[in-house]
Protein backbone atom coordinates (compact mmCIF):
# COMPACT_ATOMS: atom_id res chain seq x y z
CA UNK A 1 0.00 0.00 0.00
CA UNK A 2 1.38 3.27 -0.86
CA UNK A 3 2.25 5.69 1.96
CA UNK A 4 3.88 8.96 1.85
CA UNK A 5 4.01 10.88 4.89
CA UNK A 6 3.10 10.81 8.64
CA UNK A 7 3.71 12.42 11.95
CA UNK A 8 3.16 10.89 15.44
CA UNK A 9 2.88 12.41 18.47
CA UNK A 10 3.14 10.77 21.40
CA UNK A 11 4.43 11.59 25.59
CA UNK A 12 4.09 8.89 27.95
CA UNK A 13 4.34 9.98 31.79
CA UNK A 14 2.29 7.28 33.57
CA UNK A 15 1.68 8.19 37.30
CA UNK A 16 3.17 5.32 39.42
CA UNK A 17 4.24 3.33 36.31
CA UNK A 18 6.98 5.90 34.21
CA UNK A 19 9.10 8.31 36.15
CA UNK A 20 8.29 11.81 36.58
CA UNK A 21 11.04 12.78 33.81
CA UNK A 22 10.69 14.74 30.30
CA UNK A 23 10.70 12.70 27.22
CA UNK A 24 14.08 12.24 25.38
CA UNK A 25 15.08 10.31 22.33
CA UNK A 26 14.67 6.49 22.68
CA UNK A 27 15.60 5.42 26.42
CA UNK A 28 15.12 1.89 27.40
CA UNK A 29 15.60 1.38 30.79
CA UNK A 30 14.99 -2.06 32.92
CA UNK A 31 14.49 -2.10 36.25
CA UNK A 32 13.95 -4.90 37.95
CA UNK A 33 10.44 -6.53 36.26
CA UNK A 34 9.74 -3.27 34.08
CA UNK A 35 11.11 -1.51 31.41
CA UNK A 36 10.24 2.11 30.39
CA UNK A 37 10.37 3.27 26.95
CA UNK A 38 10.25 7.20 25.47
CA UNK A 39 10.27 8.38 22.30
CA UNK A 40 10.26 11.62 20.90
CA UNK A 41 10.02 12.38 17.54
CA UNK A 42 10.83 16.35 17.87
CA UNK A 43 14.26 16.07 16.64
CA UNK A 44 12.99 14.44 13.47
CA UNK A 45 14.26 10.61 14.26
CA UNK A 46 11.57 8.09 13.32
CA UNK A 47 13.43 5.89 16.02
CA UNK A 48 11.91 2.41 14.17
CA UNK A 49 8.54 3.66 13.95
CA UNK A 50 6.28 3.12 10.95
CA UNK A 51 2.73 3.80 9.37
CA UNK A 52 0.51 1.94 7.67
CA UNK A 53 -3.08 1.46 6.86
CA UNK A 54 -6.11 -0.83 6.83
CA UNK A 55 -9.88 -1.08 6.87
CA UNK A 56 -10.09 -0.09 3.29
CA UNK A 57 -10.45 -1.64 -0.59
CA UNK A 58 -7.11 -3.73 -1.90
CA UNK A 59 -7.79 -1.73 -4.91
CA UNK A 60 -8.74 1.62 -3.39
CA UNK A 61 -8.11 4.71 -4.96
CA UNK A 62 -4.68 6.66 -4.13
CA UNK A 63 -6.21 10.51 -5.17
CA UNK A 64 -9.81 9.58 -3.03
CA UNK A 65 -8.12 8.56 -0.23
CA UNK A 66 -4.87 10.50 0.29
CA UNK A 67 -3.15 8.09 2.50
CA UNK A 68 0.29 9.99 3.76
CA UNK A 69 2.55 9.30 6.91
CA UNK A 70 6.27 10.56 7.84
CA UNK A 71 8.54 12.86 9.80
CA UNK A 72 7.00 16.45 9.09
CA UNK A 73 7.48 19.65 10.98
CA UNK A 74 4.78 20.85 13.59
CA UNK A 75 1.81 22.99 12.88
CA UNK A 76 3.13 26.50 14.08
CA UNK A 77 1.13 26.68 16.81
CA UNK A 78 2.27 23.75 18.60
CA UNK A 79 5.45 25.14 18.83
CA UNK A 80 8.96 23.99 17.38
CA UNK A 81 10.21 20.65 16.38
CA UNK A 82 9.19 17.97 14.32
CA UNK A 83 6.53 14.77 14.51
CA UNK A 84 5.18 11.41 13.13
CA UNK A 85 2.19 12.49 10.85
CA UNK A 86 -0.54 10.52 9.61
CA UNK A 87 -2.99 11.63 7.23
CA UNK A 88 -5.93 9.98 5.40
CA UNK A 89 -9.62 10.83 4.01
CA UNK A 90 -12.10 7.69 5.31
CA UNK A 91 -13.84 6.60 2.03
CA UNK A 92 -14.76 3.44 3.59
CA UNK A 93 -16.22 4.49 6.78
CA UNK A 94 -13.80 2.60 8.88
CA UNK A 95 -10.13 3.60 8.41
CA UNK A 96 -7.62 2.94 10.43
CA UNK A 97 -4.52 4.65 10.53
CA UNK A 98 -2.16 3.31 12.99
CA UNK A 99 1.85 3.34 13.43
CA UNK A 100 3.93 0.76 14.80
CA UNK A 101 7.31 -0.20 16.36
CA UNK A 102 8.87 -3.70 17.37
CA UNK A 103 10.35 -4.10 20.93
CA UNK A 104 13.21 -6.63 22.14
CA UNK A 105 15.71 -7.94 24.10
CA UNK A 106 17.67 -5.05 23.02
CA UNK A 107 15.05 -2.68 25.22
CA UNK A 108 15.34 -5.06 27.69
CA UNK A 109 12.78 -7.68 27.19
CA UNK A 110 12.59 -11.20 27.72
CA UNK A 111 12.11 -14.50 25.91
CA UNK A 112 8.77 -15.82 26.48
CA UNK A 113 7.69 -13.78 29.03
CA UNK A 114 4.11 -12.26 29.97
CA UNK A 115 4.09 -8.25 30.10
CA UNK A 116 1.37 -5.76 31.41
CA UNK A 117 1.82 -2.54 29.00
CA UNK A 118 0.52 0.91 29.60
CA UNK A 119 1.27 3.39 26.87
CA UNK A 120 1.31 7.33 27.45
CA UNK A 121 0.36 8.65 23.88
CA UNK A 122 0.73 12.70 22.79
CA UNK A 123 -0.70 13.20 19.32
CA UNK A 124 -2.24 16.65 17.91
CA UNK A 125 -5.68 17.24 16.21
CA UNK A 126 -7.86 19.90 14.70
CA UNK A 127 -11.05 19.01 15.51
CA UNK A 128 -13.37 20.20 18.01
CA UNK A 129 -15.92 18.92 20.68
CA UNK A 130 -19.71 18.83 18.94
CA UNK A 131 -18.82 19.47 15.23
CA UNK A 132 -20.78 17.88 12.70
CA UNK A 133 -19.48 15.37 10.04
CA UNK A 134 -20.34 12.46 7.64
CA UNK A 135 -20.88 9.37 9.28
CA UNK A 136 -19.91 10.31 12.63
CA UNK A 137 -18.28 14.09 14.20
CA UNK A 138 -14.63 14.49 13.40
CA UNK A 139 -13.62 14.39 16.76
CA UNK A 140 -15.67 11.89 18.97
CA UNK A 141 -15.86 9.47 16.00
CA UNK A 142 -12.21 9.17 16.02
CA UNK A 143 -10.99 6.30 18.33
CA UNK A 144 -7.80 6.26 19.60
CA UNK A 145 -6.51 2.91 20.34
CA UNK A 146 -3.14 1.71 21.91
CA UNK A 147 -2.04 -2.35 20.78
CA UNK A 148 0.69 -5.07 21.30
CA UNK A 149 1.39 -8.28 19.88
CA UNK A 150 4.07 -11.19 19.60
CA UNK A 151 3.32 -10.98 15.63
CA UNK A 152 4.25 -7.88 13.25
CA UNK A 153 0.65 -5.98 12.83
CA UNK A 154 0.21 -5.78 8.99
CA UNK A 155 -2.47 -5.14 6.44
CA UNK A 156 -4.16 -8.82 5.44
CA UNK A 157 -6.22 -9.48 1.98
CA UNK A 158 -9.51 -10.65 3.10
CA UNK A 159 -12.06 -10.42 0.33
CA UNK A 160 -10.53 -8.21 -1.38
CA UNK A 161 -10.43 -5.58 1.77
CA UNK A 162 -7.20 -5.13 3.79
CA UNK A 163 -7.41 -5.92 6.82
CA UNK A 164 -5.48 -5.95 10.19
CA UNK A 165 -4.01 -9.32 11.16
CA UNK A 166 -4.05 -8.79 14.71
CA UNK A 167 -7.23 -8.50 16.71
CA UNK A 168 -7.79 -4.51 17.16
CA UNK A 169 -11.97 -4.57 17.71
CA UNK A 170 -13.83 -1.94 15.46
CA UNK A 171 -14.33 1.53 15.89
CA UNK A 172 -15.46 2.21 19.40
CA UNK A 173 -14.71 -1.24 20.58
CA UNK A 174 -11.03 -2.62 21.39
CA UNK A 175 -9.99 -6.20 20.76
CA UNK A 176 -7.72 -9.26 22.01
CA UNK A 177 -4.50 -6.69 21.22
CA UNK A 178 -6.11 -3.06 21.59
CA UNK A 179 -8.02 -0.71 23.50
CA UNK A 180 -9.13 2.50 23.05
CA UNK A 181 -8.11 5.36 25.12
CA UNK A 182 -10.00 8.09 24.08
CA UNK A 183 -11.31 10.11 20.52
CA UNK A 184 -9.67 12.62 18.63
CA UNK A 185 -11.04 16.15 19.99
CA UNK A 186 -8.98 18.43 20.56
CA UNK A 187 -8.92 19.74 24.67
CA UNK A 188 -10.25 23.11 24.38
CA UNK A 189 -10.75 25.79 21.15
CA UNK A 190 -13.71 25.53 19.16
CA UNK A 191 -12.31 25.78 15.72
CA UNK A 192 -10.75 23.77 12.81
CA UNK A 193 -7.75 25.95 11.98
CA UNK A 194 -5.78 25.63 15.00
CA UNK A 195 -4.55 21.84 16.77
CA UNK A 196 -4.06 21.14 20.07
CA UNK A 197 -1.82 18.46 21.46
CA UNK A 198 -3.51 15.46 23.94
CA UNK A 199 -2.75 13.44 26.12
CA UNK A 200 -4.25 9.82 26.21
CA UNK A 201 -3.29 6.48 28.26
CA UNK A 202 -4.70 2.55 28.88
CA UNK A 203 -3.59 3.08 32.85
CA UNK A 204 -7.03 1.24 33.73
CA UNK A 205 -6.59 -0.99 31.36
CA UNK A 206 -3.03 -2.67 30.70
CA UNK A 207 -2.88 -4.43 27.93
CA UNK A 208 -1.13 -8.35 28.35
CA UNK A 209 1.36 -9.59 25.43
CA UNK A 210 4.07 -12.63 25.80
CA UNK A 211 7.42 -11.90 23.56
CA UNK A 212 8.03 -14.44 21.33
CA UNK A 213 10.96 -17.16 21.78
CA UNK A 214 13.40 -14.08 20.54
CA UNK A 215 12.13 -11.47 23.26
CA UNK A 216 10.66 -9.66 20.78
CA UNK A 217 6.89 -8.24 20.38
CA UNK A 218 5.01 -5.10 18.45
CA UNK A 219 3.27 -2.44 19.86
CA UNK A 220 1.06 0.14 17.74
CA UNK A 221 -1.01 3.12 18.50
CA UNK A 222 -3.62 4.25 15.35
CA UNK A 223 -6.79 6.07 14.80
CA UNK A 224 -10.06 3.36 13.94
CA UNK A 225 -12.05 6.43 12.36
CA UNK A 226 -16.52 6.63 11.88
CA UNK A 227 -16.11 9.88 10.77
CA UNK A 228 -16.17 9.91 6.67
CA UNK A 229 -13.80 12.82 5.76
CA UNK A 230 -10.13 13.27 5.92
CA UNK A 231 -8.07 13.50 9.22
CA UNK A 232 -4.72 14.43 9.68
CA UNK A 233 -2.77 13.75 13.33
CA UNK A 234 0.68 14.40 14.72
CA UNK A 235 1.95 12.59 16.68
CA UNK A 236 4.83 13.67 19.69
CA UNK A 237 5.99 11.58 22.10
CA UNK A 238 4.85 7.68 22.98
CA UNK A 239 5.96 6.69 26.44
CA UNK A 240 5.31 2.60 26.79
CA UNK A 241 5.56 0.80 30.39
CA UNK A 242 6.31 -2.76 30.34
CA UNK A 243 6.00 -4.73 33.32
CA UNK A 244 6.84 -8.42 33.98
CA UNK A 245 3.76 -10.57 35.02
Amino acid sequence: MKKRILTLCVCLLLAGLLPAAGCSRQDGNGSGNRVNLRFDFAEGDHQGWAGDFTDLPVDYEEDIYELEFGIVDRPAELGSGKAFMISGHNRSDDLFMFLKKQLGTAHGLKPNTTYRIVFEVEFANNAPAGAFGIGGPPGEAVFVKVGAATEEPVPVDINGEWHLNVDKGGQSEGGRNAVVVGDGTKPTSEDFETYELKTVNNASEPLEITTDADGNLWIFVGTDSGFEGKTTLYYTQVSVSLVEK
